[in-house]
This record gives structure tokens, sequence and C-alpha cells, in this order.
């Protein structure tokens, strides 16, 4: 089983580094399996056993970590919860599943008392600490000669839930052999050296904590924080003399804004990760020249198993440039390719639906055979991400299927709405939906951050009365830039565009 054989090989080749750190603790390869070792035989003899599902509700930390292989081992699945969510959500998560047990922080257990598991263990109290301690194997135990199970790549691992852009989140059940698969692709494509310092600033809830997984497998040292902000980063890079930091565009962007860049050493840093929305070009010209290390894409999908696809230093253009970056080239063991609307096979530089295949793909969605047949056409996975392959091999991304606007006949893409509003100085984020139209059935409503780019917004709602730029002056820098059908019919400024943990736009708030 894989995630057991990273931990073996690893405590093999380097035992004595260090493999995690947090903001309380850091082990070594050689204790975090012996930790892991016995809280799976604690969890054992507290009546988890293979299939068992059982829910994790944490801030990120190494006890997160540390119950994902702990019940690996067992071949039981983890099914990370976010901690941002409603009472309702979670109760509504933990019912499908089936968990009956749930670990997490005190403070997080005690706010939802409600529920409905059999045995709650907090990750930071003394109940987990005896579970992990030497002392942790018990007479009876030891006497019954307990021996954890043989898993295989084929057993389930874990249920991921989706970042529910679209409605109610949906449970990705994945196996062993689909973490072996991607991260074995993304290791010939990244070829990380071992020597490498991790910090992730992305939650280990949900899809994007497979980069983490993969890093591991490489013998990285991974450095998480309990949440993000910009002076914990900067501060988590320089002590720890980072190699490679894992974030979204908009965490890069408070980094860069953030008044402590100057006061930390960060020549440390090799590679930027980044993903799980468009990187804007100016962002990334900024970035580039500030930061002076090497920058990666991550093009991912929880039910494919998270990356898949990778725009690796040597395929970033020069800074400078205007035109959108691509996703990047699949990798070894993944397969990528474009269908039209009746699911036929479309020839470089057309535009079609990104499907995908390999042995990174989900099992189907949990106890939901009806949206996994949806999403699923003879064993390719539906991405609805609208884009198309070039003649050497780069995948490059248009927009999501659901969020184009069809103007008078005409396809009309927010995403590249929403790319040339942020080309102007004097926006610093911006939504763009469609709306119906009497006229053209269907038009782009843009909504829009407005203020210095270092400096908080001056929208109409800000006290003052006065804007940073207003709607005249956005549409004629937009009249430079896009075809008079792409341009927005209606433009709203707001105080802040809805996003998700992963920085992804949050639509369907701007709809309702």
């Amino acid at each position: 089983m894989w995630l057991s054989q990273l931990l073996h090989r690893n405590r093999q080749c380097f035992g004595d580094r260090t493999a995690l750190v947090d903001s309380e603790r850091s082990v070594t390869w050689a204790e975090f399996d012996d930790r892991t070792d016995r809280l799976a035989r604690s969890l054992a003899a507290r009546g988890v056993s293979r299939g068992d599902r059982v829910a994790v509700l944490s801030l990120d930390r190494i006890e997160v970590l540390e119950s994902y292989f702990a019940l690996a081992k067992l071949g039981a699945l983890f099914v990370p919860l976010n901690h941002s969510l409603t009472a309702t959500e979670l109760t509504g998560m933990v019912r499908g599943s089936g968990a009956g047990v749930i670990l997490g922080e005190a403070s997080l257990l005690e706010r939802h008392p409600d529920l409905p598991v059999r045995l709650r263990i907090a990750v930071d109290g003394p109940q987990y600490a005896r579970l992990t301690e030497p002392a942790a194997q018990s007479d009876d135990e030891a006497d019954a000669g307990f021996r954890l199970p043989d898993v295989a790549d084929s057993d389930l691992a874990a249920i991921l839930h989706t970042s529910a852009t679209t409605g109610r989140a949906k449970g990705v059940a994945v196996d062993h052999g689909s973490f072996r698969g991607i991260s074995l692709g993304w290791l010939a494509s990244a070829a990380p050296d071992d020597d490498m310092v991790l910090v992730n600033c992305c939650p280990l809830y949900h899809g994007s904590m497979t980069i983490t997984l993969t890093y591991m497998a490489a013998g990285a040292t991974v450095v998480i924080m309990p949440g993000f902000t910009p002076q914990r980063a900067l501060a988590a890079i320089e002590q720890h003399r980072a190699t490679h930091v894992w974030l979204v565009p908009q965490m890069l962007r408070f980094l860069l804004r953030s008044k402590g860049l100057a006061g930390h050493d960060l020549g440390s840093l090799r590679e930027v990760m980044y993903g799980a929305a468009p990187m804007p070009i100016e962002l990334y010209t900024e970035a580039a020249e500030r930061l002076g290390c090497g920058f990666r894409q991550v093009y991912g999908m929880t039910e494919v198993g998270g990356p898949f696809v990778t725009l690796g230093p040597d395929d970033h253009p020069e800074p400078g440039g205007d035109r959108p970056l691509p996703a990047g080239r699949v990798i070894p063991g993944m397969s990528v390719r474009v269908l039209d609307d009746e699911g036929t096979e479309l020839p470089c530089g057309a535009v079609g639906e990104v499907t995908v295949r390999g042995p990174g793909l989900m099992r189907g969605y949990w106890n939901n055979p009806a949206a996994t047949e949806e999403i699923t056409a003879d064993g390719w996975i539906r991405t609805g991400d609208l884009g198309f392959l070039d003649g050497t091999g780069l995948v490059h991304l248009v927009d999501r299927r659901k969020d184009v606007i069809l103007r008078a006949g005409q396809n009309v893409y927010p995403a590249e709405i929403e790319r040339a509003l942020l080309t102007h100085p004097l926006v610093r984020d911006a939504a763009v939906i469609g709306v119906p139209d009497p006229d053209y059935g269907e038009v782009p409503l843009a909504y829009v951050v407005t203020g210095p780019a270092d400096g908080p917004a001056d929208g109409p709602a800000d006290g003052t009365g006065a804007r940073a730029v207003t709607k005249t002056e956005l549409l004629a820098h937009l009249a430079e830039r896009l075809a008079p059908y792409k341009r927005p019919r209606h433009m709203e400024f707001i105080d802040q565009v809805p996003r998700s943990p992963a920085g992804k736009i949050l639509k369907k708030l701007l709809r309702a």
C-alpha cells in the first residue's frame, strides 16, 4: 500500500531527517512511522476496522496527517472535513459517509456537539497523546498478537469532498492506487530533490492535500500552517529555508502586498507552486520579478486524484508577456483529450471539454452512482473545463463549461473578461457572470473590486464617496482588449469577490 510503502522507504533512507513541522512541534520520518503505527493499533483496539470511515475535523497540523496514515495502515477510510462549514453541512457529510468516529481539534468538536458519531477523539487532548505513545499497546492487544492488515492499492483510502462551488458537496471515493499513480506521475514530471522543504499554504481537507502526500513520497520536509496569513507564510519560508511553497494565486497576491515581504529572506526559494484558480499574467510577472525563482502551475481535480497537468519553470514564459499562461503538460500515466458536445475528439487548437483518464481516477462518488455516471464517459472523467491542446502537448484552459455566456449565439468566456479587467492597475479583483437579457439572451455582468493594488478598496461602499476608477474608465480600458460582444453590459462595484478557501470564485453566490 502506497502510503505505508513511502513511510517504510523514507525511514530506511533518512529516518532521522525531519518529515513534518507545524507551529507546535516536528517529527522525523522514524518518529512519524512509529506514531502512525501506534495510532493505527490503538484505533483498532477501539473498534475501527478495515473499510470503516473516520472523519477528521481540524486546522492543519501534524496530527491530521498522522490520522490519514494511521487509518490507511488499518485499511480504514479518512474523511477530511472543512472546518469552516456549518453544523448542517458537516452533519450531512458525516451521515453521508457513514463515519462513526471523528478525530478533531477540541475546540471544533465542542463547536459541533451533535455530529452523529459514536466516538470523538481530540487530537490536541490527552486521549490522543496516549494513543500515540509507546504504552498505547495494551497487554490484551499484545497477547492477541494483533497485526496490521495487508492493505492493497485497490482498497479505498479516502472520501474527499468536492468544494461545492455549484451546489452540495459530493464525496469522492479514491483508492490507494490513485495516490500511487498521481504521485509517481507527478514526481516524474517535477523531479524534486529529496532535500526540498515545502511550505504548504493550502488546507489538508480536500484534494489539494495530494500535493503534500506527493512531496512526502519524495522525502521532502513539509511545513504545515494552521491557516494562511501572509506574515505566517513569509516567516515559515525564512525560518525553515523553504525551497518550495504551495499556494493559490490569491495567496501569492497577498504575499506580494504584505508590508513584511521586504523584511524576510526568501532566497532559499527554488519554486512557487500555484493552482486551484487561474494565475493573472500581471501577477505572475510581478511575482517572477520580485521573487526571482521558478514557478510551477498545478492543474488538478479531486475526481481525477489531484494534480494531473503541470506547467514547469522551463515552460513558463519570460515575465512581461500578455498572453494567458497554459495549464501545462499532462503527467506520465495520465491521458488528456478534448471533446466536442457529441463526444468526438477534437484536433489541436479546437476548444472543447477537457477529459482525463488514468490510474488517478476516483472509484466514483460515494453512494451516488447517478452523479458518477454523469461525469464519466467510457472510462474518462469530464472535468467541466473548456480548453484545447496545442501542437506541443500543452493544455490551455479557456473557462468552466457551466460559466460560458451565450450572447446572441456567440460564446463569451467570463475568465477572459476577468483577465482583461485585472490588467487595470486599479482593479484589485473581478468576477463575471451571465445574466438574462431581452435582446441578446444573455450578457456579461462584471463585479469589480477597485482601489489601489496595495491598499484598501475604494468602492462606493467605503463611505468616502470616492472611487479609484470609474465604470466609464474601465469600459474604455476593456475596449482596447476585448471585442464589443465580449464587453460587460453591466458592471457593479463590490467590496470583495466571494472565494472558496482554495481561491475559486463562488459564482453561485454572485448569481444569487
